[in-house]
């Protein structure tokens, strides 16, 4: 079996065409996960369900997501990391093409969740394929293009959704992204490059030495508040904004895709500033600028709303290249991927799940407003730990 090794890293302009197609895998992937969002008013009048239960529907996403993710590393394991993204795509078609099927809200649980679990195979195996293709002064550029993915699909996921619904119903998207997905899975596994080496099975001697690790947790910490300011609000937002300020469904969806066309650019500069500096600054600043735009995404209205919903998502994706740079350089690459499987179910079950979950909950008592407020304060207040990470990894090596 090839070791971690045998693909060649090289410079970042050689390698983009792979990392551009793992990316495009990423796209797919994350597209379907967040299309409920835009149709969900949709779905509630169709199955019938509250605020508190459109938050459940993400909370099983999430907890099929975390579920994947544990996976990952025997499938990896079994078919090497390529494949296993390839494997993905395909899995993920196929549930996706599962969604459209659900006439009752019970079913659209079941098939939420097991577009989850396919879902969640993806992650590890694409971070390992990606630095396995880039050298270690790269890294913070590469998850920057890697990171453009969910942000595309955030744009692209409510305008797909009104195109469609001019014609069909909520259905309809997730029956094109199934298809495409499908297709682009069997290409991949033909002619992808990079992550041609085994994944690590999580076994309990290396899970707990991860596991102990003070810094792990750190990690997770910041990840879980990173993917819930990015997938909480984009989740709830349309519902928010229809039910509390009078926006109509359309309006909403347009300001959800022009506020995530902002966002494309951020991971560049979080990939800038990690290369230069290291990710502790770039975390820093997501974590200041996000936090204030989650309090005026709840203390706002009228045009300073409109302001925080284009500017919170911006600030809120800073997140993750830095992140996973942190990642890469604390732990060796024979733990990265099962530190990413690790990592992955709490950040589900918390970005994914808990926090759209509190927002839904918050709106069906009234205080819709106060859970943005709330959420906005955590992540002010964990500014105070971030000096506990190392500082310095993840810069320029030169």
């Amino acid at each position: 079996m090839p070791t971690p090794t045998s693909d060649i890293r090289g410079p970042f302009r050689a390698a983009l065409p792979a990392v551009l197609f793992v990316s495009a895998i990423f796209f797919l992937n994350f597209l379907s996960r967040v299309m409920l969002a835009p149709v969900m008013p949709l779905v509630q009048a169709d199955l019938g369900f509250a605020h508190t239960g459109a938050g459940v529907v993400f909370m099983v996403h999430g907890a099929g997501n975390a579920l994947g993710l544990l996976l990952c590393g025997f499938l990896s394991r079994a078919a090497t990391h390529r494949r296993t993204v390839g494997i993905s795509s395909l899995l993920v078609g196929a549930a996706a093409l599962t969604v459209p099927l659900a006439g009752t809200y019970a079913w659209l649980l079941t098939a939420v969740f097991v577009l989850g679990v396919c879902v969640g195979l993806y992650l590890p195996s694409g971070i390992a394929t990606i630095f396995s293709l880039i050298r270690k002064e790269d890294w913070g550029k590469a998850m920057a293009v890697h990171e453009l993915a969910p942000n595309l699909a955030y744009v692209a996921a409510p305008l797909l959704a009104e195109a469609v619904l001019l014609h069909y119903d909520w259905r309809a998207p997730f029956v094109l992204l199934g298809a495409v997905q499908i297709v682009l899975g069997l290409w991949f596994i033909r002619s992808g490059r990079g992550g041609n080496f085994p994944g690590v099975v999580p076994g309990p001697r290396l899970m707990l030495s991860i596991l102990r690790r003070s810094d792990f947790w750190l990690l997770v910490l910041f990840f879980s508040l990173g993917v819930g300011a990015s997938v909480g609000p984009y989740a709830m937002l349309p519902l928010y904004l229809a039910d509390v300020h009078g926006f109509e469904r359309e309006t909403a969806n347009r300001l959800l895709a022009v506020s995530r066309v902002l966002a494309c650019a951020t991971p560049f500069v979080a990939g800038w500033i990690t290369d230069r500096w290291g990710p502790r600054p770039a975390i820093l600043l997501c974590l200041l600028l996000s936090g204030g735009g989650l309090l005026a995404l709840g203390l706002c209205s009228g045009p300073a709303l409109v302001a925080a919903v284009l500017f919170q998502p911006t600030a809120s994706v800073l997140m993750f290249a830095p992140g996973f740079t942190m990642l890469s350089t604390i732990f060796p690459p024979e733990q990265r991927s099962v530190a990413v499987a690790l990592m992955g179910p709490p950040n589900a079950l918390i970005g994914l799940g808990v926090v759209p979950t509190f927002l839904g909950a918050m709106g069906d008592a009234g205080y819709f407003h106060y859970g943005f407020a709330v959420q906005g304060c955590l992540l002010l207040a964990s500014i105070a730990l971030l000096r506990r990470l190392p500082a310095g990894t993840g810069g320029r090596v030169d």
